[in-house]
């Protein structure tokens, strides 16, 4: 494969084609269906689409790969919120050109990983993330005994 055949399309500065966004959700949910529900999936998407960035990578008229991220005032930071490289074209430098892409110049970035998925943490360590804390989460109850007025 060769690199000048992608061709890289920042989807976020125009309104919303829904063929468009469908494409991405569909690729991004393909591989990110065992973290997030494809409903949630698809609200982030469309919140980066308002809000943030998202760039398509292409092969011709094929969607090949994706990222979404938006700026989160609070850390004062560019978060990366999804990215997915069909598997046939992982490895050859997509995924890195993404990540680049959808980073703001002027800000930092950060990313929540997944621990099932050692190579993603590779992945960022080569573009330069580095490690700052853990994060954790506690599955939501429906029988919870937590009352409002507690």
């Amino acid at each position: 494969m060769c690199e000048k055949n992608i061709e890289y399309k920042r989807m976020d500065e125009e309104p919303i084609n829904e063929d468009t966004f469908e494409d991405i959700l569909e690729l991004l949910y393909e591989y990110l269906s065992q973290f997030i529900s494809k409903e949630a999936l698809e609200e982030d998407l469309r919140y980066c689409f308002n809000k943030g960035r998202v760039i398509g990578a292409y092969q011709g008229r094929e969607l090949i790969g994706a990222i979404a991220g938006v700026q989160i005032p609070f850390f004062d930071k560019f978060h990366i919120a999804h990215i997915a490289v069909e598997k046939k074209f992982q490895g050859k430098g997509i995924g890195k050109k993404l990540t680049k892409k959808v980073i703001p110049p002027e800000t930092g970035a950060s990313v929540h990983l997944n621990t099932d998925n050692p190579e993603i943490e590779k992945f960022y360590q080569t573009l330069g993330f580095q490690a700052t804390h853990k994060r954790f989460k506690k599955p939501a109850k429906e029988d919870s005994d937590f009352k409002p007025s507690d």
